[in-house]
């Protein structure tokens, strides 16, 4: 079960309530379908569901906010968290993911670090029980009593499970 008050812990305190004010105008079950919340500098905070956006045009969010979020995000030791940030995301407790954009400093073709971060991209996991029964018989070796080697992809935005 998601832990809302877990990842609005990350927020600060401005952002944090309108969040769930948004949220909160709606009944609870709203919150199983938020799939992310997407955070840019200067333009309004959108909440993705599965089916639908909402934008909370009440407030936009500074670069001094992000950077706050950030350093939230990277229990204030971003430096600690550089490989991940370089790979264009951190994982959070819960499995939860947030993807990192900005200006990216390159050395020897390879990303060394990301600055001026513009925006970050909160993709709330979640358990979907049931989502691999369709496809177990063809990840399981029941002879062997081993598992395939299995890579299970889709677009981007669309859900892996979908295919199940």
């Amino acid at each position: 079960m998601l832990n809302f008050n877990e990842i609005l812990s990350y927020f600060p305190r401005r952002i944090a309530n309108e969040i769930n004010k948004k949220i909160q105008e709606k009944n609870t079950d709203e919150l199983n379908l938020l799939e992310e919340i997407r955070i840019r500098v200067s333009k309004p905070i959108i909440l993705k569901y599965t089916n639908v956006e909402k934008v909370i045009d009440t407030l936009q969010v500074t670069p001094e906010e992000i950077l706050e979020i950030l350093q939230h995000i990277c229990n204030n030791s971003i430096y600690s968290y550089q490989a991940q940030i370089c790979n264009g995301y951190i994982t959070l407790k819960g499995g939860h993911r947030v993807g990192i954009t900005g200006n990216v400093v390159m050395n020897d073709n390879k990303i060394s670090n990301i600055t001026y971060i513009s925006s970050l991209n909160f993709r709330i996991a979640k358990q979907i029980i049931g989502a691999s029964n369709r496809i177990l018989k063809y990840v399981l070796n029941i002879e062997e009593n081993t598992i395939y080697n299995t890579l299970i992809i889709s677009p981007p935005g669309v859900r892996k499970n979908n295919y199940a």
